[in-house]
């Protein structure tokens, strides 16, 4: 967690120039979609500005509101109060949901705690309110002090105007110049940061009430994340996953891809026609799920095998990646580096627990 490596993973999208819009609704950051009634989802664009990472799923409750997922930055979190404000015509921000404790669904909680004080619920499973605290504020900590030292490394670089040893072309320096207004547009909005912490916290579900709308919070185990909850409406058929079920293979950083699939069967029992992921557009039906779990059941089966066969990593890497591609290939963009990530943490996993 302490590599800057990572803000590739939240902060590695192209800026964009912000213009005025005369739709209230339109937005640099995020696609309004209509799901249901009183359901909406954003949609992060592909080319948003790069402090926009996640989607996030807005829910009426009456005369107040709920959000999942905040966000990576403050200033994403209120275009999404701002639009939220437009759909829900100003109602207030009753409950927020983490999903899980990673940067680009929580670190937005503050923007509502402070927007709404006294009022706002933050909810979280057990787990993430914990790996918040003992993971992700460290982390928020580290990068504070080491984003600084990246941003001027990266200027002495422009300045020298090499790359191994040869001038830099046209196309390195923009691209460098990039990661610098990149790096000072999160690290002025991070370096005051706190981290708005759950209020409210679960072990296996939560049931919330307004009029005829029911809100299910669940937990089936661990998958992205050791507290990944999912936001169901079982009167609407509607679920809000995070990023256990995204567009693509989910990050594997922190996975735990040996019971992913069991916790993924689970949510597949719930009757739901509709899904907001917190990565790609909202889904229909249970395909998106069930493909993901086909290949994280192939994931675990092929890679148990090249570790009891004693195959090193690269040699379980290569193996593995050339079995699953022509089943999973096409289901999954960004294949390669994701399949790899994947079968790294498996590899790791399953290589640990055999010892």
């Amino acid at each position: 967690m302490k590599s800057l490596s990572l803000l590739v993973l939240f902060f590695a999208l192209p800026q964009i120039s912000f213009a005025q819009q005369a739709d209230p609704l339109a937005s640099d950051y995020f696609t309004v979609k209509p799901v249901v009634p009183g359901v909406w989802a954003l949609i992060v664009k592909q080319r948003a500005p790069s402090l926009a990472v996640s989607n996030a799923a807005v829910i009426e409750l009456g005369d107040k509101v709920m959000i999942i997922d905040s966000h990576l930055t403050p200033s994403a979190a209120r275009e999404a109060a701002r639009l939220i404000a437009v759909m829900t015509n100003n109602k207030s921000v009753r409950y927020l949901v983490n999903t899980h404790w990673h940067p680009d669904h929580i670190q937005g909680n503050s923007t509502y705690s402070s927007s709404f004080p006294g009022v706002l619920d933050i909810i979280s499973h057990t787990n993430t309110r914990r790996d918040i605290v003992s993971i992700e504020i460290p982390f928020l900590k580290d990068q504070k002090q080491l984003l600084p030292k990246q941003i001027a490394d990266f200027k002495s670089r422009l300045a020298i105007g090499k790359v191994d040893g040869r001038p830099m072309t046209d196309t390195q320096k923009r691209q460098l110049e990039g990661q610098i207004a990149q790096a000072e547009a999160l690290f002025k909005e991070i370096e005051n940061l706190e981290i708005a912490l759950p209020t409210l916290t679960l072990d296996r579900s939560m049931t919330l009430h307004a009029g005829d709308r029911q809100v299910q919070i669940l937990y089936f185990g661990r998958g992205h994340t050791e507290g990944d909850v999912v936001v169901f409406l079982p009167k609407e058929k509607v679920l809000v996953t995070g990023d256990l079920v995204t567009n693509g293979i989910p990050l594997m950083r922190d996975a735990f891809p040996v019971e992913w699939s069991a916790t993924l069967a689970g949510v597949e029992k719930l009757d739901y026609t509709q899904t907001i992921p917190g990565h790609g557009d909202v889904q229909q039906g249970k395909e998106r799920l069930q493909m993901l779990r086909a290949f994280l059941d192939d994931l675990i089966t092929a890679v148990r095998r090249a570790v009891e066969a004693g195959r090193t990593l690269d040699e379980a890497k290569a193996s593995v990646k050339a079995e699953l591609a022509p089943k999973h290939e096409k289901n999954f963009p960004s294949w390669n580096a994701a399949s790899e990530a994947a079968i790294t943490r498996a590899y790791n996993h399953l290589a640990t627990t055999r010892r």
